[in-house]
């Protein structure tokens, strides 16, 4: 079954990639569920700590541990929400936003490595083909992307 070979090349792909990200992580002390948590803040924005446990499937007070030791380290902030000042938020940092940055140019540096015998057909062909995917990624999930 063809889809089953797409799986797998897909999970390897994706393996070298977040392994090659993740070196920029220990370079840093960060762990992987404190990195997750930045990097959703940096493409959904500013969330209460409930929600970050929603959507990242973690237990209120695993959010909030994760949340203090990124404050420590200053790459996120917590803030009082303008509309209901008892409410807080938290918010990646500008150093939040540079950690992202460094591990997302290692991962494109790592596809870049993976795909430099590709044409620039070949790869907008890929780019076309794995969009089509990820644009019928709600169909299959009730989850929201942000």
């Amino acid at each position: 079954m063809l889809e089953k070979d797409i799986e797998r090349v897909l999970r390897e792909v994706y393996s070298q990639v977040t392994k090659d990200g993740r070196t920029a992580l220990k370079e840093i002390n960060l762990t992987p569920p404190q990195f997750n948590l930045m990097v959703h803040l940096y493409f959904c924005g500013p969330l209460n700590q409930t929600n970050l446990a929603k959507d990242l499937y973690l237990a209120k007070s695993t959010i909030s541990g994760i949340v203090e030791r990124l404050e420590k380290r200053r790459f996120v902030k917590r803030a009082k929400v303008e509309a209901d000042r008892r409410s807080e938020i938290v918010v990646l940092t500008p150093n939040g936003e540079e950690v992202i940055l460094r591990v997302i140019d290692k991962r494109v540096e790592c596809l870049r490595r993976l795909m430099m015998d590709f044409t620039d057909e070949e790869k907008e062909k890929l780019l076309e083909f794995l969009t089509r995917m990820r644009d019928k990624l709600p169909e299959f999930s009730s989850s929201k992307k942000c």
